[in-house]
């Protein structure tokens, strides 16, 4: 593993951890604490990787709109704070690992939180920050 993968890593876990405690104890989550961990990604990116670095903006662009297009077509259950994650997450994934990366928050969701789905709100960002570190670690070790 490189210092880059041990940062981003990092920089995953802690605001992960963060985020999703936030989320679970108030179902809302602070926006600077949001921009904080994009801008901590955005560094890491300019410090470790700056050739690359435009791939993943596209794919968090890519990642935030979906999450956006989610929030508009349920009529806001889903947070401005979830989609402000898919920025998050998107800034360390390569596109072809989103859907990995979707598909394994949603999975989680559903089989948690089972039959509440779409009658109350619950925490997304949980699910969001495992479906994240999952996919990162299957990017860079598989």
């Amino acid at each position: 593993m490189t210092l880059y993968q041990i940062v981003s890593l990092v920089i995953i876990l802690v605001f992960s951890i963060i985020l999703s405690v936030q989320d679970i104890k108030r179902l809302q989550v602070g926006i600077f604490i949001q921009w904080a961990s994009i801008f901590c990604a955005l560094t890491c990116h300019i410090i470790f990787a700056r050739n690359e670095m435009w791939i993943f903006i596209i794919s968090s662009m890519i990642l935030g709109s979906i999450y956006f297009a989610i929030r508009k077509i349920t009529k806001e259950k889903l947070g401005p704070g979830d989609v402000w994650f898919g920025f998050f997450q998107g800034l360390f994934l390569y596109p072809k690992m989103l859907w990995i990366c979707f598909a394994i928050e949603t999975l989680l969701a559903l089989c948690i939180e089972n039959k509440k789905i779409g009658h109350k709100k619950f925490p997304f960002i949980p699910y969001m920050s495992a479906g994240l570190a999952g996919t990162y670690l299957i990017q860079f070790f598989f």
